[in-house]
């Protein structure tokens, strides 16, 4: 189909609103709802291109003060009126007589009817407000770092010298990285406080006894409920936690100290370790790139199109390397209109940097493909649950040209050592995102009305001694019970964390699959992105040739397929 964006400035209220006026204006019959929904689309696209290139700026430089400008322009002129806009539009839609949806529209429809539910008018400012703080967050973790022998680093560049054999350089640069988020404490729990109050005022404002019944409704989890994520916490106590426990000794042994300590893992990944028995540790790239050529080879080898979607990223749509000032993290973000994927993250010459980048690759590619076969804007993004296991199964199904005879970065005994760390790192994962599920899940619905930052420590270290027992923190109990304050996505992305773990679950059900055909189990991927999000969860897996499910029989089925790979890499 083809689109007809209008022109307009999305940064003026008064340029957007005559052509909502228009689409409001419009008598809807069920004949004339799907051209009706191309011309509201279309007029979202521009809206979003335009958020989607100020959001990149204010995350490439958190200093950046045109940006800032564009950004709180945006979001205190225009959201609030596209909000109520959306809102009217959604309501003409869903009230057009003996209107059926369709394949297409089908899950729309069932999103902006719940939707509906939800909308509260005086609930956009409190709304408005938690963005505002949302980016004060990054901007404070953006302007941390440390000085190490008289250089300044950002925090992404000091965690690289936690891979050091040395342990007491080790231990000497986690205090310092620890340090300088203790220092903003008091401003993050300040902070944080805020925000939950105007959580609990968005769950009251739309008549929910709490703001876990809010946001379930909020990111459109239609296919499970929040016992179902309590069973998924149990089975990971049950069948996870003994095998990363186990590991976590095995590891200890290897490198000659009696425990882990926390200067043996990661600040932004503190479940998984970065030294192994090795010299050195793996570093499969010195600069960006290099990371981006070996990107190229590796991808195309995955599939030639996956190939020809990097390459055509490298022309302005990827930004990889740390710098001062620069937001934490890793994102894909996507262009609906130029129809591009752009990737942001922090490489420093990691191998966590490059399963990064095969990570959010696979969020790029699901975007490629889903714009080629979907028309409406609402189809592009499937929900999280299933985005996810479209970045985490492309990290598993570049495995085998991680190897650098077929493409990749690593020698023969390299690439075994990635495997496992790779291995290792879904089995680690998995007890650390149930400790930030778990955490959110009793903030927002068993803690008291007058719950304090002391409360949310002491909670957050109870979890990580119950799923995460093979670091030894004796010694660093305060460092421990902050860690919750170095997890972003509760500070600007409550709840959505359980989605790694399900998608999880749903790569390694891909990976099983191609272990024994690669190239059935890539066109089976295949298939299930192109159908963006015009099927209900338990179907996109489905299309995948996966099943979704997150009981103790999946999750112990899974850990014996693990179990089994490793032995072949450890051999």
């Amino acid at each position: 189909m083809k689109h007809h964006y209008p022109s307009v400035d999305p940064l003026d209220w008064n340029s957007l609103q005559p052509h909502i006026e228009s689409l409001l204006a419009t008598e809807l019959t069920p004949a004339s709802v799907r051209g009706w929904l191309q011309r509201w689309s279309d007029l979202e696209t521009v809206l979003d291109e335009e958020v989607t290139w100020i959001y990149r700026a204010i995350t490439e430089n958190t200093a950046d003060k045109e940006a800032d400008a564009r950004f709180k322009s945006i979001l205190q002129k225009i959201f609030p009126q596209w909000q109520k806009a959306k809102h009217q539009l959604k309501e003409k839609w869903l009230s057009v007589a003996d209107y059926e949806p369709d394949d297409e529209t089908g899950q729309i429809h069932r999103r902006f009817k719940a939707e509906i539910a939800l909308f509260k008018e005086e609930n956009i400012p409190v709304l408005t407000e938690l963005k505002l703080r949302s980016k004060r967050y990054q901007e404070i973790i953006g302007g941390l770092g440390i000085e190490w022998k008289g250089e300044q680093l950002t925090i992404p560049q000091a965690e690289a010298l936690l891979g050091d054999r040395d342990r007491e350089v080790r231990k000497e640069v986690w205090r310092e990285m620890i340090m300088s988020y203790l220092a903003r404490r008091t401003d993050l729990n300040a902070l944080f406080v805020e925000m939950m109050e105007k959580r609990r005022l968005l769950a009251k404002n739309a008549g929910f006894t709490n703001f876990r019944e809010y946001v379930w409704i909020n990111r459109g989890r239609f296919d499970y409920t929040p016992e179902d994520c309590l069973t998924f916490h149990d089975a990971i106590e049950q069948e996870v936690v003994p095998l990363a426990s186990d590991y976590y000794k095995t590891l200890a042994a290897q490198i000659g100290v009696d425990v882990l300590r926390p200067w043996e893992t990661g600040v932004g990944s503190p479940w998984l370790p970065t030294v192994d028995s090795h010299d050195e540790p793996l570093h499969p790239f010195d600069d960006v790139a290099e990371l981006e050529e070996a990107g190229k080879r590796i991808l195309e080898r995955v599939h030639p199109d996956f190939g020809r979607y990097f390459q055509s990223m490298r022309n302005g749509f990827l930004d990889l390397a740390s710098r001062p000032n620069k937001a934490p993290g890793g994102y894909t973000n996507s262009f609906p209109i130029s129809g591009k994927a752009y990737i942001f993250m922090n490489a420093v010459g990691t191998h966590r940097n490059f399963r990064t980048l095969m990570h959010e690759t696979g969020h790029s590619f699901h975007f490629f493909e889903a714009f080629q076969h979907q028309n409406l804007i609402w189809n592009y993004h499937p929900p999280m649950e299933f985005s996810e296991v479209a970045s985490m199964s492309m990290e598993q199904l570049s495995m085998p040209y991680w190897r650098r005879e077929r493409g990749g970065v690593y020698d023969e005994a390299d690439y075994h050592r990635a495997v496992v760390e790779q291995l290792f790192g879904v089995v680690t994962f998995l007890p650390y995102m149930a400790v930030v599920d778990k955490f959110q899940h009793w903030l927002y619905t068993e803690a008291p009305e007058d719950v304090s930052t002391d409360d949310m420590d002491a909670k957050w270290a109870a979890l990580w001694d119950r799923f995460l027992p093979g670091i030894d923190y004796t010694g660093q109990e305060t460092e421990k019970a902050t860690g919750w304050q170095r997890k972003g996505h509760i500070f600007g992305s409550p709840f959505y964390y359980i989605e790694y773990g399900l998608a999880q679950l749903g790569a390694l059900q891909v990976w099983r699959n191609a272990l024994s055909d690669q190239g059935q189990a890539i066109k089976d991927y295949r298939r299930a992105l192109a159908a963006g999000y015009t099927q209900p969860l338990p179907e996109l897996f489905r299309l995948a040739n996966t099943r979704f499910a997150f009981d103790a029989e999946m999750v112990g089925d899974l850990m014996a397929l693990i179990r089994t790979e490793l032995e072949k890499h450890l051999s």
